[in-house]
């Protein structure tokens, strides 16, 4: 086989990989291009980029490189299959239009292996190899995820590089851990005060700016109000069968818990659903079609500029029911459910009676609701004056503080609606 020129393409990744390593991969693409008496005509390298995709830099300059001098190359040298491309499906693919399209082979250096799609021996080994290194990232991140789950919700670590304002980092591995930093906190402090309190947020945003409070962006202030740590709390994402959500974190609080869960009740919004109404569809979203999807509706114009309004499935596109048509059966519908007036007499005089007996009924659950409330009121000032008379320790304090406010904030949100 005559070969006349070849590229090489390497991807060197800054994660996981020494120096050493990549000398090697070297020494093997020297090695191989002497061997065969290869000319290089060009080198691409990737540094710190994920083969997981193609979008990379280089290897985009390396695409349009080939497309311009595919006549004069004959082979794409790889120093591994993986570091090439992660991804199986789009590896293959890719090969596949190399050798079909510009007659370029893909050579892994460090396997030993020509790839060639025309040959079924040789496009099995392909995609073994890729594989092989799907799996190998598939149990790489599965190990990941596992160890940060470890970390957060059996050890309590914190584990990001960053340390929360009002804090600061402290020891290495794993005695790294947070530290409260006494300035910091003390606008984290007044920030959760002042909320509580009913103060709006632009001036609290004021005031924590008054005393150095010098994080930026329009959302500063409610991301202090979210950040589950100054509770000595953190985040955890499911992990298999083991459930996410809320842990304990080694870490000294700033605020309490009880305290940071009435802020959350304060600063989520309900989400509110979007509704389009039009007087001349006023059934889109109610209607269902036979497949069971929603009907839509769009108006249609004539070639005169006329509109005529229709409710379409955006699912089955050939049901396309007339509005009018649909508006008229409804009331020929509604008129056969009609009923005689001495049949809406006694129902109004039924349906009266059963509201006056909910509205009683709603009344004194009302007055037991509010009595459970003025309880745990007691109860909350009960155990401050304890606290404060050194009757209790901070630890029974904090835990007894939580446990009511959480009841308490509960009991509210009840009587208020």
């Amino acid at each position: 086989m005559t070969i006349k020129s070849t590229i090489r393409y390497l991807r060197f990744s800054s994660l996981g990989q020494s120096n050493g390593s990549i000398e090697r991969q070297e020494l093997y693409t020297d090695q191989w291009l002497e061997h065969n008496k290869v000319r290089l005509v060009d080198t691409f390298i990737d540094k710190g980029k994920s083969a997981k995709t193609f979008d990379r830099p280089d290897f985009n300059k390396l695409q349009q490189f080939i497309k311009k001098h595919y006549k004069k190359v004959d082979y794409l040298l790889v120093d591994q299959l993986d570091r090439f491309s992660r991804n199986a499906g789009e590896a293959m693919s890719y090969v596949k239009t190399l050798q079909q399209q510009y007659g370029i082979q893909v050579v892994s250096v460090t396997e030993g292996i020509i790839f060639d799609y025309d040959t079924p021996g040789s496009f099995f080994r392909a995609g073994l190899q890729l594989l092989l290194a799907k799996e190998d990232n598939i149990n790489r991140s599965i190990k990941v995820r596992g160890g940060i789950y470890t970390a957060k919700v059996k050890e309590g670590r914190y584990i990001y590089k960053n340390p929360p304002y009002g804090y600061n980092l402290a020891g290495a591995g794993k005695a790294r851990h947070l530290v409260i930093n006494e300035t910091e906190a003390r606008v984290v402090k007044m920030i959760f005060r002042e909320l509580l309190n009913g103060t709006p947020k632009y001036l609290i945003t004021e005031k924590a700016r008054a005393l150095g409070f010098d994080l930026t962006g329009n959302v500063a202030i409610t991301r202090i109000l979210q950040q589950p740590v100054y509770a000595g709390l953190h985040y955890a994402k499911k992990f298999k069968d083991h459930d996410g959500g809320l842990f304990p974190l080694n870490v000294e609080p700033i605020i309490t818990q009880s305290e940071w869960y009435r802020v959350q009740e304060i600063i989520t919004k309900p989400v509110k659903s979007r509704t389009i109404v039009d007087e001349h569809l006023p059934l889109r979203g109610l209607l269902k079609c036979y497949c069971g999807q929603a009907l839509t509706g769009a108006p249609s114009r004539d070639r005169h500029g006329k509109y005529f309004y229709y409710y379409k499935c955006n699912q089955s596109k050939h049901l396309n029911l007339s509005a009018q048509k649909a508006h008229i059966q409804l009331e020929n519908v509604l008129e056969l459910m009609s009923l005689p007036e001495n049949y809406l007499s006694y129902l109004k005089q039924n349906i009266n009676a059963v509201f006056d007996r909910k509205m009683s009924a709603d009344k004194e659950l009302l007055k037991v609701k509010q009595r459970e409330l003025s309880e745990e009121e007691r109860k909350l000032e009960s155990i401050e004056e304890k606290w404060i008379n050194n009757q209790i320790a901070h630890d029974t304090y904090d835990r007894w503080h939580t446990n009511l406010s959480k009841t308490f904030v509960n009991l509210k949100l009840l009587y208020q609606n």
